[in-house]
């Protein structure tokens, strides 16, 4: 018996399945802001019956997005008629005419506070009245099913103003994630007992303290993710040098796996580092802010302090700020390496990373060469990325090939694997091929 295939056709689908399919097209957040629904609306267009079940279903209609731009406040309203009881997940970006708009995006806020699951808030304030309404809405909403909290606030006449401070709203006692830029949290703050990502920009321990983050740290026992990113600057810092207490004050964090350091000065990042403890740390991050200068020498606490490893990090990605040639000693790679000592996979992400590579060896004897530095007798993979000049990759590729060497010479356990994030016109480049090929031997020894 035989019998016919047909191609499926989105017409003839069931409400229930067509729904699934629609809801593709609103799930990604590729799109810009506020064109979340250009897909489905034109869809909608096509014929009665796709209008009819897209109209009834309130699931796909749960995001609400408004902009600078009007109609986007007209589309928020029919999403919100169209969404039911279902929780909300809300964006707000707006940097025009704020005086105006504000009352209305609180109005909003205010009447559909109970169902917010997730609200990403970015707007532009002119006045300080603003800051005060905004941080009223914080502190006095009802905002029970919030799981996601995002908000970058800032000064539209004055951008080089301090960060502020702000509230978490305290009935949000399921809040999972909070991101804050340029900003930092009012303590004490209960709603951080349970954060599992918590994500913190423009940092200033000048005008924020180090304590202050080891309060909020403190309070976040189920914390699984923290991004820390500086300003950028290490103009305090060389304007006021810190000192090392022995006795510094530590933190845990039992449940942290990832930690991502961003645009720190190398002192502060030591300072970060040497003050938290994670005995479930995998993953670390480290964006290093160069500078031209002798980290021994300007820190000599770090040749007397005792080093507190994070045993368990397996996966260490380390980068320099983008085009910052940093005048790298010895101190610094070997901080690097005792504090985590247990590597497996090490990425040199960004720009002049690689430069680290030697210091991992003992290649080099001189004054300026850590002595028997070790070569991470658990390291099985090695990711270089950089810039899509030849000349750098090849500079790469004869510091990746001495590191490898010096592992065999060790007998140290061969690579799995080398990873190069190479342009399509590098690899042609038939120096590089060469280099190459040294390398894979390398991995077979």
């Amino acid at each position: 018996m035989e019998t016919a295939s047909h191609p499926a056709n989105i017409f003839s689908l069931p409400p229930e399945i067509l729904v699934l399919v629609l809801r593709c097209l609103v799930a990604s957040n590729n799109q810009p802001l506020g064109r979340r629904y250009g897909d489905l609306i034109r869809l909608t267009l096509s014929t009665s019956y796709i209008r009819q079940v897209a109209l009834t279903a309130p699931s796909l209609w749960t995001h609400i997005e408004i902009t600078d731009e009007p109609a986007s406040f007209e589309l928020a309203k029919a999403c919100l008629d169209r969404s039911g009881s279902h929780k909300l997940d809300i964006a707000i970006r707006v940097a025009r005419r704020v005086g105006t708009k504000l009352p209305g995006v609180i109005a909003l806020l205010n009447y559909v506070a109970s169902r917010i699951r997730e609200l990403r808030l970015a707007m532009g304030l002119t006045r300080e009245v603003h800051w005060e309404q905004l941080h009223n809405v914080l502190d006095t909403f009802e905002l029970p099913a919030l799981e996601c909290l995002e908000i970058d606030l800032w000064d539209a006449v004055d951008l080089g103003s301090q960060a502020r401070s702000i509230p978490l709203p305290t009935s949000a006692r399921g809040l999972q994630s909070v991101v804050l830029v340029k900003l930092r949290p009012i303590l004490p703050a209960p709603p951080v007992r349970h954060l599992k990502n918590l994500s913190l920009s423009s940092v200033s321990l000048e005008r924020w303290p180090l304590g202050n983050l080891w309060d909020l740290l403190a309070q976040s026992d189920c914390l699984e993710t923290l991004e820390l990113k500086g300003e950028g600057t290490t103009d305090f810092v060389r304007m006021m040098p810190l000192s090392m207490d022995r006795d510094q004050r530590t933190v845990t964090a039992p449940k942290l796996r990832r930690l991502a350091l961003s645009r720190f000065d190398s002192n502060l990042l030591a300072y970060l580092l040497l003050g938290i403890e994670a005995p479930e740390l995998k993953v670390v991050t480290l964006v290093i802010l160069g500078f031209k200068d002798t980290w021994s020498v300007r820190y000599p606490w770090i040749d007397t302090t005792v080093i507190r490893p994070f045993p368990s990090v397996s996966t260490l990605d380390v980068s320099f700020l983008a085009h910052i040639s940093p005048v790298v000693t010895a101190p610094l790679p070997k901080f690097i390496h005792d504090v985590f000592p247990n590597i497996q996979h090490l990425l040199l992400s960004r720009y002049t990373a690689g430069v680290l590579l030697p210091f991992w060896t003992d290649i080099y004897a001189g004054a300026n060469s850590p002595t028997q530095a070790s070569c991470w007798p658990f390291l099985r993979r090695l990711t270089l990325v950089g810039s899509d000049q030849s000349s750098e990759w090849i500079e790469k590729l004869k510091l990746c090939r001495l590191f490898l060497a010096e592992r065999a010479r060790k007998s140290l356990p061969a690579l799995e694997a080398v990873s190069l994030n190479l342009s399509s016109d590098a690899k042609k480049n038939p120096q590089i091929e060469s280099w190459m090929r040294d390398i894979r031997r390398l991995l077979d020894y």
